[in-house]
């Protein structure tokens, strides 16, 4: 394009039908990008159709955030390609046997089974489950937050503790409301079956 041209269409853009146009369109395109991008962060997988289930599957889009007590986000969405246990604890409300003896038990081996426990403290900023982590003797890398219980509530979390075991492709195989069996000797076996797969819990 020659000088000439360019020198054309300067003043031409600055005539102000044209200015108004192509302010209203930078607004409609920043406005749709804002509210595509809103969208996107705002999926979560589909809920179990008996709404006091958790969700039925992590393996459909969407993000489930949780920090690492180093400030590293997990997004839980997406197959765990193992059995994924996710423990979800107040630590305000005042003890932590249960939450160490889930520390025990994502200590030993389950046999020929590839399992991750997650302690998730909500209510709680990462200094705070640091501290408390520290008191309790329970190593930092286990302890994930989520402050604002704003994940808990996506993922059908409604009361604390609360225990959600996912097999290896993301799909809900049980569900603990309350405390959790941590030293049942038949656990280990239950998950090696979770292992294999599971359909949708009943």
């Amino acid at each position: 394009m020659t000088r000439g041209a360019v020198a054309g269409i300067l003043p031409a853009m600055m005539r102000p039908a044209v200015r108004n146009r192509l302010i209203s369109a930078v607004v409609v395109l920043l406005v749709g990008g804002f509210v595509a991008i809103q969208m996107f962060h705002s999926l979560t997988p589909p809920r179990h159709a008996d709404h006091d289930h958790a969700m039925a599957t992590i393996d459909a889009g969407g993000f489930l955030w949780i920090r690492a007590l180093d400030g590293d986000r997990r997004n839980l969405v997406g197959p765990p390609e193992k059995v994924l246990v996710l423990h979800w604890f107040d630590p305000s409300s005042g003890g932590g046997s249960e939450q160490r003896a889930a520390a025990r038990f994502a200590a030993a081996d389950v046999p020929g089974v590839d399992v991750e426990v997650l302690l998730i403290a909500v209510n709680a900023d990462r200094d705070a489950a640091r501290s408390w982590s520290e008191s309790e003797s329970i190593p930092a890398e286990l302890v994930y937050v989520d402050p604002e219980g704003t994940t808990a509530e996506l993922i059908g979390v409604r009361r604390f503790p609360e225990t959600l075991v996912y097999d290896p492709a993301g799909r809900l195989a049980y569900q603990a409301r309350g405390p959790m069996a941590w030293q049942d000797p038949t656990l280990p076996r239950r998950l090696a079956e979770f292992a294999k797969g599971v359909d949708e819990i009943d």
